[in-house]
């Protein structure tokens, strides 16, 4: 894409405005409505991260890698299946061998929007003093 991934958006020196943030943050959104509502067979992700938000010729947010993905048939609404994601970023789901949902999907754009989108942190962080502090998902008890 034009524009690379969020990623190489978000670690520019110069952080994006308020209003760019928001933008990006609804077209992501809209990218996962319709992979989880508007896909005649309904796909969970199962790796969202800023890498794989590609940005197009005019920043828009396109969900990119379905490497990972799980296809639902059309009224099976969970699955079981081993785990997938990258650390940091993995919902809870995966580690308590529940099944999986678009939730999953859901809690991984929710780190996205709390560490990259607002907080401009990562999500994983080898430079921090104390392990306990390393992932910013368990420090916030998610």
């Amino acid at each position: 894409m034009e524009n690379g991934s969020l990623a190489d958006f978000l670690l520019q020196t110069s952080k994006p405005t308020w209003y760019t943030r928001i933008q990006l943050v609804l077209g992501i959104a809209r990218g996962l409505s319709y992979l989880h509502e508007e896909c005649s067979t309904q796909i969970i992700h199962c790796d969202i991260k800023p890498q794989n938000i590609l940005l197009d010729d005019s920043y828009g947010a396109k969900i990119a890698d379905f490497g990972l993905s799980k296809l639902l048939k059309k009224h099976q609404t969970q699955t079981m299946t081993a785990i997938r994601g990258t650390k940091g970023y993995v919902a809870r789901e995966w580690f308590r061998s529940l099944p999986i949902t678009v939730k999953v999907d859901v809690y991984s754009f929710g780190i996205l929007l709390l560490m990259k989108m607002i907080g401009c942190r990562k999500n994983f962080e080898m430079e921090i003093e104390h392990e306990d502090e390393m992932i910013l998902s368990d420090i916030l008890g998610l």
